[in-house]
């Protein structure tokens, strides 16, 4: 089974921010791929994220969503799988996110490649924010259940560690 992994850190902060864009480009990526940020300098990455929400008076929202994809061996064998499903998975966020996407090569549960994403809650269009509500997140694992054509468990893990994670798993459609 596929498991699209949402963590919410809404008041994360300038900390939070920056570690969450860094990690998915550090020295563990074996692949990675930028949309309107850059994979080579992650301070730079962090800057536009951070003038991107300041641009659109949303600085002191949500600084970013972080997704983990942990894609089976059977969906996703090699780096450029990986990659090609999440770009697949996130293509309507990504039109108008700023977003970067990072494949790491290591062992979780039944999958050897995993896909860490950071998304820009900022539309850098029209400055709309997005949230981390069933709206979002359902298309998302929905897409993820699609493209892959294996169930996908959408794990939800809370801010407060005190709060249980949500847990929904989604079908493929038929084609």
């Amino acid at each position: 089974m596929e498991v699209c992994e949402v963590n919410l850190h809404t008041n994360g902060g300038q900390e939070y921010l920056e570690n969450a864009v860094k990690y998915p480009i550090d020295e563990r990526r074996v692949l990675a791929k930028g949309f309107g940020v850059t994979t080579h300098d992650p301070d730079i990455a962090v800057m536009q994220f951070s003038k991107t929400a300041k641009f659109y008076n949303n600085e002191n929202k949500t600084p970013l969503f972080h997704y983990v994809l942990s894609f089976t061996k059977k969906t996703a064998s090699s780096a450029e799988q990986a990659m090609e499903l999440s770009e697949k998975i996130f293509k309507p966020i990504t039109d108008d996110h700023l977003a970067l996407i990072g494949i790491h090569n290591k062992k979780r549960g039944d999958s050897e490649y995993h896909a860490h994403v950071a998304i820009s809650p900022t539309n850098y269009i029209n400055g709309n924010m997005m949230y981390a509500d069933n709206s979002t997140l359902f298309p998302i694992a929905q897409r993820m259940a699609d493209a892959t054509g294996q169930e996908c468990r959408l794990v939800v893990k809370p801010e407060d560690k005190q709060k249980k994670e949500f847990h929904k798993v989604f079908k493929p459609h038929v084609k």
